[in-house]
């Protein structure tokens, strides 16, 4: 190496020396950057099908004409009831009151009997006495009947003078059930005197406060239904076959 590069290299050793000390580089800022802005966007993504249940299949009835009765009681039925429950219960009296005879309508089987005057055990035929005598009633037989079929005879009483507390009195008989008298023969039956002994019919339950009264008195052909009274067979429940037979007496005391 000459001499001259020798006396070169000190001098670029100083030089780099002095820019090192004396020029500060200036750092060259970074430039501030903006803020950074996320931008979102939603759009309407339809959601992944996701397995459901299927809903119950329901499976219609068929639907059937319905007929409703509806009941409506009436308010005399509510007051009937309100008094039947409250009412005590009803006792038998002693003294028997004739009940009514017929029930069911039936159709008219016969024609109607023919009445007699009654036969008297005293010598006159148009009034009878009472208390002693008898009453004898006669008919004439509308034919043979069957077993269930009868006579039903019914009294009713008036005063001929009538006063106060003096009303009418009725009573029945069923009679001469499953009669084979022939047609147009007599029928008779009799009502004796209250003052005779013994379990006979007698006409005490038609006598009345007086001693004068008409005695009124039918005949009819009924058909028996039963249920007669147990103390009494003269009392049935009973059906007309036959319209009435009517007549008409005196009833005297004496």
């Amino acid at each position: 190496m000459n001499s001259k590069t020798i006396r070169l290299i000190p001098l670029a050793l100083l030089t780099i020396l002095l820019i090192g000390c004396g020029t500060a580089v200036t750092p060259t800022p970074v430039p501030t950057q903006p803020p950074l802005v996320i931008t979102v966007i939603v759009t309407a993504t339809p959601l992944p099908p996701t397995a459901t249940s299927a809903a119950p299949t329901v499976t219609l009835m068929p639907t059937l004409p319905l007929t409703a009765t509806v009941s409506v009681a009436t308010p005399t039925q509510a007051v009937a009831k309100a008094a039947t429950a409250t009412r005590p219960a009803a006792t038998r009296t002693p003294t028997r009151a004739a009940a009514s005879p017929t029930a069911t309508a039936l159709p008219i089987k016969f024609g109607a009997p023919t009445v007699n005057r009654p036969i008297w055990t005293e010598t006159r035929k148009d009034e009878a006495k009472f208390p002693s005598g008898a009453i004898i009633f006669e008919w004439k037989s509308v034919g043979g009947l069957s077993g269930d079929e009868c006579y039903l005879l019914r009294v009713t009483t008036e005063a001929v003078n009538p006063g106060p507390g003096i009303g009418t009195k009725s009573d029945y008989w069923v009679v001469a059930c499953g009669d084979q008298t022939p047609a147009g023969s007599p029928v008779r039956f009799t009502l004796e005197s209250p003052n005779r002994p013994g379990n006979l019919p007698n006409y005490n339950s038609i006598l009345l406060d007086t001693n004068e009264m008409w005695a009124n008195w039918t005949v009819t052909v009924v058909k028996n239904l039963g249920e007669c009274e147990p103390d009494y067979k003269y009392h049935c429940k009973t059906a007309p076959i036959s319209p009435p037979g009517q007549g008409r007496f005196l009833f005297k005391g004496g």
